[in-house]
């Protein structure tokens, strides 16, 4: 489906064949978090992550990123999907990587992924998530990353969910203080010495932002 703005924007679901393309938009969001997950140094990460894009049902998929487009020229994406699906999707992951993957690197990757897990809250399935919003460099400071938030939630509202959410950094200031503007609030932090040290990114922050219908006077 294809939305149009009052902007010059469209929005649109990518295609598989876009994989280089959305792949190093999307490692460009959280560059050290996708190393620490695949266990591998930046470049071939980003690789395995094009290489993932290809793939359906997966949370790293074409198949739940969008690109949206100032007069017809890709500017970023993003990637979410309601909670009930994330855990599919997350289940998903494991075989995909598996898959791609040599087998020598797969203990790594589940060592590193159930650090991960025990820092990152469980998504509820009333919500929404956002695994990550990425634009171009060229394009910052247009509103466009708003704009992408904004769809986000809008889809949320479609849907019925409770609140939306997104994971970030202690370190991605620009990302916390945009969620912020948007009236996301921190809902915890966690870290792991094991996560601390191997991605030099402190720790994650939960941003929740409950949606209208649920919001508490």
């Amino acid at each position: 489906m294809v939305f149009q703005s009052s902007q010059n924007l469209t929005l649109r679901q990518a295609v598989a064949t876009e994989s280089a393309w959305a792949a190093a938009r999307l490692f460009e969001a959280g560059p050290a978090l996708f190393s620490y997950i695949l266990a591998s140094p930046a470049e071939q990460a980003q690789v395995i992550l094009e290489q993932a894009f290809t793939f359906p049902h997966h949370a790293f998929s074409y198949e739940h990123t969008q690109i949206v487009e100032v007069d017809g020229q890709a500017a970023g994406l993003m990637i979410g999907y309601p909670g009930d699906l994330k855990r599919q999707v997350d289940e998903k992951v494991h075989f995909v990587m598996a898959r791609l993957m040599p087998l020598r690197k797969l203990p790594k990757i589940l060592v590193n992924v159930a650090d991960l897990s025990r820092i990152k809250q469980d998504v509820d399935p009333a919500d929404y998530y956002i695994l990550g919003v990425s634009v171009l460099p060229e394009f910052r400071r247009r509103g466009i990353a708003s704009y992408l938030l904004e769809t986000a939630e809008a889809e949320a509202i479609a849907l019925d969910c409770e609140a939306i959410c997104a994971d970030v950094s202690y370190t991605n200031t620009p990302a916390l203080r945009l969620l912020e503007k948007h009236g996301y609030e921190r809902e915890c932090s966690k870290t792991s010495d094991r996560f601390e040290q191997m991605t030099r990114s402190g720790g994650i922050h939960r941003m929740v932002k409950l949606l209208p219908a649920f919001e508490v006077d």
